[in-house]
């Protein structure tokens, strides 16, 4: 019988029902746990080089890992071991700003005729807020049209909801662009 990679290991571990395509080949990616009380926890990941720490990213980012999505963006965004792809950057980031609500609701249709259907509300695992570093940087792409098509108003939009989550780079560049629009 074939040993699985660590790797592998820990997404099972994690939970992954089924293991995404880019997920199969993660050699080079090792799982670096620490001992918490007799419990072996994942504390980071370690690689063998740089194809591998891209690999993992996009292996995370598939399996809707807000952190790698973000890390991905920038990374395509400023050619960071990636070539430089503003338009896979903006999907990165559009799929990083993207909060997932911690219930959806599910529409369940009459069982007989002439009876009434129901909304039944199922509990979301993968909730998330939205990241505002995300919407900041998207934002941006939409106010400049970079890899995106121009919106301004989109993107200032994004810019405001990252600003009202506190995230300071938001703050500043809603109060240089005011200003000057008062001007």
């Amino acid at each position: 019988m074939r040993e699985l990679p660590p790797a592998l290991l820990a997404l099972a571990a994690a939970g992954c029902a089924s293991i995404p395509e880019s997920c199969r080949d993660m050699s080079g990616v090792t799982p670096y746990l620490i001992d918490v009380g007799g419990r072996a926890v994942l504390a980071d990941w370690t690689y063998a080089d740089e194809g591998a720490r891209l690999r993992h990213l996009h292996c995370r980012a598939e399996r809707g890992e807000q952190a790698a999505q973000l890390e991905l963006g920038r990374s395509y965004e400023a050619g960071d071991g990636l070539a430089p792809d503003l338009a896979r950057a903006a999907d990165y980031y559009r799929q990083a700003a993207a909060a997932i609500p911690p219930r959806t609701p599910i529409y369940s249709p009459p069982v007989r005729p002439g009876g009434s259907g129901q909304v039944i509300w199922v509990s979301n695992a993968n909730a998330r807020p939205a990241s505002p570093e995300a919407q900041f940087r998207l934002g941006l792409m939409l106010v400049e049209g970079r890899g995106v098509a121009r919106d301004e108003a989109r993107g200032r939009g994004l810019i405001a909801d990252a600003a009202k989550a506190g995230f300071y780079p938001a703050r500043h560049w809603l109060s240089l662009h005011d200003s000057r629009s008062r001007d």
